[in-house]
């Protein structure tokens, strides 16, 4: 028995194809799909049809992160962000986990928006990742031979994968291989990569980050690496490293790109939007959630949020910044070339360093800022997506047939980008969803920190007397400290403070040693369930 049906009416209407925008659309829909879509007058709307009247508002294909990093308390970002599917481009949490929340999507018992997951990259054995501590011995799935490749290949086919990532260490012969494998199982390959004109012969979808073009723009090779695994291995910052692209070679990247015509994700924003012109705007709105008591956001995602405003405008010098503003000046201008050379533009958020769901926002404009026309920006976060992840046939735009996926806002896109973010419906599988935040409990965790936790700690002092103190206990761990880690005593937070990024101090109290013994020190991050690092121990002895 078909259900009843759902119109909107009376909006303007940007479908997510390029075309025109209708006015006084009405959008009909009927089990979960699309069934009719034109102006007023022109569609029949169902007699006993369930009418919303959207007058005075814009209506867009639910938006598709292209590039995103899931974690168990993104769900309600997501959905206030009228975020509706989440391409899950995988690092952290990897696969079984990651599987867990889509189905739980799927099923309506999480709330989030739907998942294409990748898991962890496919890669080879290189410095590391950029995040350092307990996230870089999780780094990627190391392949040497292409049998091995193949297998891995398969296994994320069997775990429910339908994007595989491979990382910028994976030869070309070895990456040819797995694109091979990944098509013939219908999957679509994102890639890292520092020779994106070898990527692209190899026959991956996507490439992903403005690095991966910028590092490929170096003809010279030992210096590309160089660059490259200086910045993973933390000697440089991505924000200074983007000065030294090579815009007179950019032009033999695009080419290659739009020859194959393979999807670029830029995700700047993650790291420069503090120079946007638009940073003002952007600060307004990240504060308005962060400061929402309903988001229950982890206290991290404050912390990484300012850390990037920070960082870039607090504590680099100023021949730091000035750096910092040639390498977001070519990127700008890769944006602006590669859009207009005709390459297909997608767009993500890429947390942790910053919002995840915002940052997508944000990515959009600062597009629209290198020169994209708004039209092609909502392309890149709608349509874009779905065609570079094989996913058109039912989304990514609002066509008859396709999934009923919507983003109802206020504002005209078209005249202000910025106001994709600025949402007040959120329909999914045809369904109005809640999109306030409303303190939502991800029912399965994540077991992995959302930033960087120092895996093994260092303390002092490693002897302390029954019942003595307070002793203030120093801390360190390689990977860098956060003012949001908790210095724990046999599984009890104790007052901590931040001293650096190398360094925490906890004040031990006397009751918290009230026996001689061995204690347990570890490091945790507020607000999350699980991640915890290795035990450092304390020995406690008798009192004379």
């Amino acid at each position: 028995m078909a259900e009843k049906a759902l119109v909107l009416q009376g909006g303007k209407l940007i479908d997510g194809t390029g075309r025109p925008p209708v006015e006084n659309a009405v959008i009909v829909i009927q089990n979960g799909r699309f069934q009719a879509v034109g102006r007023d007058g022109e569609v029949a709307i169902p007699a006993d049809a369930q009418v919303i009247d959207v007058k005075g508002k814009t209506v867009l294909p639910g938006f598709i992160d292209g590039h995103g990093h899931l974690e168990d308390f993104h769900g309600e970002l997501y959905l206030h962000l009228g975020i509706t599917t989440c391409a899950s481009i995988e690092l952290y949490q990897d696969g079984p986990w990651t599987l867990a929340q889509k189905q739980g999507t799927a099923l309506g018992k999480i709330r989030g928006p739907r998942i294409w997951m990748s898991g962890r990259a496919i890669g080879a054995v290189g410095t590391g990742h950029d995040a350092f501590g307990s996230r870089t011995a999780r780094d990627n799935i190391i392949v040497t031979t292409p049998e091995e490749v193949r297998r891995a290949v398969q296994r994320k086919k069997e775990l429910g994968c339908e994007i595989l990532k491979v990382n910028e260490f994976l030869s070309l012969d070895l990456l040819k291989v797995a694109v091979d494998e990944a098509h013939g199982l219908h999957m679509p390959v994102a890639a890292h990569s520092w020779d994106v004109v070898g990527s692209v012969n190899a026959g991956v979808d996507s490439i992903e980050h403005i690095w991966s073009v910028g590092y490929s723009s170096i003809p010279y090779a030992p210096a590309r690496r160089k660059l490259a695994e200086d910045r993973l291995g933390g000697v440089i910052d991505q924000e200074l490293a983007g000065a030294y692209y090579q815009t007179e070679n950019y032009d033999a990247v695009i080419g290659a790109m739009v020859e194959h015509q393979v999807a670029w994700t830029p995700t700047i924003a993650k790291w420069l939007r503090p120079l946007s012109p638009s940073a003002s705007r952007f600060r307004e709105r990240e504060n308005q959630i962060l400061n929402n008591p309903n988001a229950h956001l982890p206290s991290a995602v404050r912390t990484v949020t300012d850390n990037a405003y920070d960082k870039l405008l607090k504590r680099y010098k100023p021949a730091q910044l000035d750096q910092a503003k040639i390498g977001y000046e070519k990127a700008i201008e890769f944006i602006r070339r590669f859009v207009r050379a005709g390459g297909i533009l997608k767009e993500g958020s890429d947390p942790p360093r910053g919002m995840a769901a915002l940052l997508m926002h944000q990515a959009l404009v600062m597009d629209v800022e290198a020169g994209v026309p708004p039209m092609t920006a909502i392309q890149a976060a709608t349509l874009n997506v779905a065609k570079t992840f094989k996913k058109d046939k039912d989304y990514g735009s609002v066509e008859p047939g396709k999934v009923a996926d919507l983003s109802v806002v206020e504002g005209d896109p078209l005249q202000d980008i910025w106001m994709t973010q600025n949402v007040k419906m959120v329909i999914m599988d045809g369904k109005v969803i809640d999109i306030a935040f409303t303190k939502y409990k991800n029912p399965i965790p994540s077991f992995y920190s959302y930033q960087s936790l120092p895996l093994d700690l260092e303390i002092t002092p490693l002897f302390l007397i029954e019942g003595s103190g307070p002793t203030t206990l120093k801390v360190r761990g390689q990977g860098g400290m956060w003012p949001f880690h908790q210095v724990m005593l046999n599984g009890k937070p104790l007052p901590t403070s931040f001293v650096s990024k190398d360094e925490l101090k906890a004040i031990i109290p006397p009751e918290a040693i009230p026996t001689a013994g061995t204690y347990i020190v570890t490091l945790k991050c507020e607000g999350e369930s699980f991640p915890e690092s290795h035990r450092a121990h304390l020995v406690v002895g008798f009192k004379p």
